[in-house]
């Protein structure tokens, strides 16, 4: 109860300070000038556009690194030149979007996916639909499921049962 009572002065100290504060101000400045409202989105803006950039540079890594995991499967047929080539013509195509990824502003890579999405809206549904039913499917089954009684485990050899019957008193 005193830390109650504590806070709730704490808190009108606080309040009366903000209050003769704001008291003071001219009308129109803090929150409602346009140069704050300006200054706070183009912080925004800078923030998002940050977070993008990073966000693209993990996608072009993580491409690229499925380039390198592709190059390194290839490795296995050496003996095969065929099968080893397009090993390495996949990764090296892999890795080609990777750099383009990294070429491109943020604003570049929108603007070619909406395009491509205007071009062919059958083929983004599809696409769609697709990615939604693999994902459904990776989500079900990592679901935890009991084990049905017919696959329960049954020991291998029996339990042995006391055979030496026990005189009745």
């Amino acid at each position: 109860m005193l830390s109650r009572v504590i806070l709730t002065e704490t808190c009108r100290a606080e309040w009366a300070t903000m209050h003769e504060t704001a008291k003071d101000q001219p009308l129109g400045s803090a929150e409602t000038s346009p140069e704050t409202i300006g200054g706070f989105a183009d912080e925004i803006r800078m923030q998002a556009v940050g977070y993008a950039g990073k966000r693209k540079a993990d996608v072009s890594r993580v491409v690229s690194d499925v380039g390198d995991a592709i190059r390194a499967g290839g490795s296995g047929f050496s003996d095969q030149p065929n099968i080893k080539a397009f090993f390495d013509a996949a990764a090296e195509g892999i890795e080609e979007f990777a750099d383009g990824i990294n070429r491109r502003t943020f604003s570049e890579i929108y603007d070619e996916v909406d395009a491509v999405v205007r071009r062919r809206p059958g083929v983004t549904f599809a696409a769609a639909a697709l990615a939604g039913f693999a994902l459904f499917r990776v989500l079900k089954a990592s679901e935890i499921r009991p084990v049905p009684r017919s696959r329960a485990v049954v020991p291998v050899q029996p339990v042995p049962v006391d055979v030496v019957p026990t005189p009745d008193v």
